[in-house]
């Protein structure tokens, strides 16, 4: 009897183990779908020519050379820019064969963050750190642009996955897991620069929640070891130390802004409230408050789950658990926080939320916290886990709302260089001539544009407020006295309003403007005398 007792246990057993890896296969499958999903879609932006150009090479060693002398912030993040060069030997250079390592590196976190759950929570906690990465709106996002924060975030997470095992107990031989998280410290450091933070946070959480300085170093003198090299690298190269040096978007907005912005994008992506592109203009108070109930939704969801968090780690604190992975992960998220703030103030750069992609992982790992249930606990209490776990799903929620609008919503579409140039080049004749102020122009070339001029030292000028007598004149010059320019402004939102037409109208009319997301044609036909 105790023996077919026994094997039904058993069997029940495997039978409940089976339900959870098939519902773990359906998110990781779902998770697949969301990422090559339209993938596409959307042309390659601005930032994703630079990507081109930063692995426009003939060799690996060429491309090693390369990615030193970047002449903007690329050249601190030079890893992805050496991989996407061996992906494009293998794949092409089309927008799908571009987009997919990032697509793969995505699907690879949600993978590698699911083990590491698993690994300290169990199997319950675990499912739902997979579910909120697999349905992230800013997840999925960098997982479909070829840009370093997919192979960021990827790293980030096997750094994670290798730490982890210093996060439970009796947990065998740690010698191989601490060479590896040490290994892909440094190649994480190499990835991106901002990957620092999230190592510091890491760091000194570890000490600052366990306090075992033995097993500290055991973990941390082998990372900072094997992470001299890349530090080095940093340390040398040009202009790393005058940060102000490098070409990078500077602080437009006060530092609130940023802050919020960051919040925000992480939490549901940049596409849940009002565009970027919105944003840009003067009116920018006036469209947040079009868009309230999305806000005061967020805000209600955020602050049920902030508020479960602070009960579940006051219910650690007074168990005698304050060395409970909660803390720790709550320790690295606010660490990782005030270290990327600290560096936006700093060097007062636009700190914008792909650059905290870091934050990611432990509100991955903390979230499910909110509402998990423990032995004893009373019923007000089970009252506040239910409806920390409705904020949570209405969180998931929030974001295929968001994902929602990066799909199919137009309005959140970035910079169509397809379509711009498509338009060029459908307009174009023997008479006319194109100039581009701001773009890129190794996206024009990707397009099949050769003939556009490039203009940009022109537009500079104008981005900066500098008026140019002979403006008109130079454009002439520079067209050979075509008889139609269009003038392709990428960002008009860099250049003060009405500029552009003033400094063009003593020689030419304007006769009509073609707009595309990002983008603003002016077609300008010669005065006649």
């Amino acid at each position: 009897m105790i023996e077919i007792q026994n094997q039904n246990r058993i069997k029940i057993q495997n039978q409940r183990w089976s339900r959870y890896y098939l519902s773990v296969l359906i998110v990781i499958i779902l998770s697949v779908f969301l990422r090559f999903f339209m993938l596409s879609n959307q042309s390659l932006w601005y930032d994703e020519g630079l990507s081109l150009t930063n692995s426009d090479v003939s060799t690996l060693q060429e491309s090693i050379a390369r990615v030193r002398y970047i002449g903007n912030s690329d050249r601190f993040q030079p890893l992805y820019f050496i991989v996407l060069f061996l992906w494009r030997q293998v794949f092409g250079e089309s927008e799908f064969a571009l987009r997919s390592l990032s697509a793969i590196l995505g699907i690879g976190s949600t993978i590698v963050i699911f083990f590491t759950a698993l690994r300290i929570y169990g199997k319950k906690h675990a499912l739902w750190s997979l579910l909120i990465l697999t349905f992230s709106s800013f997840c999925v996002y960098y997982s479909q642009e070829a840009r370093i924060y997919a192979l960021a975030m990827f790293i980030a997470s096997l750094q994670l996955y290798f730490f982890s095992t210093a996060l439970v107990k009796n947990e065998g031989n740690q010698g191989i897991s601490i060479w590896l998280f040490s290994i892909f410290t440094a190649i994480g450091i190499f990835t991106n620069i901002n990957f620092c933070f999230s190592t510091t946070a890491l760091c000194l959480s570890h000490i600052a929640i366990y306090r075992n300085l033995r097993q500290w170093l055991q973990w941390w003198l082998p990372a900072a070891f094997l992470s001299l090299p890349p530090v080095l690298y940093y340390l040398t190269l040009p202009g790393a130390t005058d940060p102000e040096s490098i070409a990078v978007s500077r602080l437009g907005f006060p530092i609130i802004q940023n802050i919020i912005f960051v919040l925000n994008g992480i939490l549901v992506g940049t596409t849940y409230g009002p565009s970027t592109e919105q944003l840009h203009g003067d009116n920018r108070v006036q469209i947040m408050l079009r868009y309230w109930p999305h806000i005061l939704l967020l805000v209600i969801v955020c602050t049920v789950i902030f508020l479960a968090l602070i009960k579940v780690l006051l219910r650690h604190k007074k168990n005698n658990r304050e060395q409970h992975p909660d803390y720790f992960f709550a320790s690295v998220f606010v660490m990782a926080f005030l270290l990327g703030l600290l560096l936006a103030i700093v060097t007062k750069f636009n700190w914008v939320p792909r650059h905290s992609y870091y934050l990611w992982l432990p509100l991955a790992m903390l979230i499910p916290s909110a509402f998990s249930q423990r032995p004893g606990i009373t019923s007000k209490r089970y009252g506040v886990s239910q409806f920390a776990q409705i904020a949570v799903i209405s969180l998931i929620v929030l974001n295929i709302y968001s994902l929602f609008n990066y799909y199919f919503n137009n309005d959140y579409r970035k910079d169509d260089y397809r379509s711009a140039i498509h338009y060029i080049l459908k307009n174009r004749s023997s008479s006319t001539q194109s100039v581009f102020l701001f773009g890129n122009p190794r996206l024009f070339r990707y397009y099949g544009d050769t003939l556009s001029l490039d203009g940009r030292n022109l537009g500079d000028q104008l981005r900066k407020g500098i008026t140019d007598e002979n403006f008109a004149e130079k454009i002439e010059k520079l067209t050979n006295s075509a008889d139609t320019v269009f003038i392709v402004v990428n960002r008009e939102h860099l250049f003060p309003k009405g500029l552009i037409e003033k400094q063009m109208s003593d020689l030419y009319n304007l006769d009509s403007q073609a707009n595309f997301a990002y983008f603003k044609i002016y077609r300008f036909p010669r005065k006649k005398n």
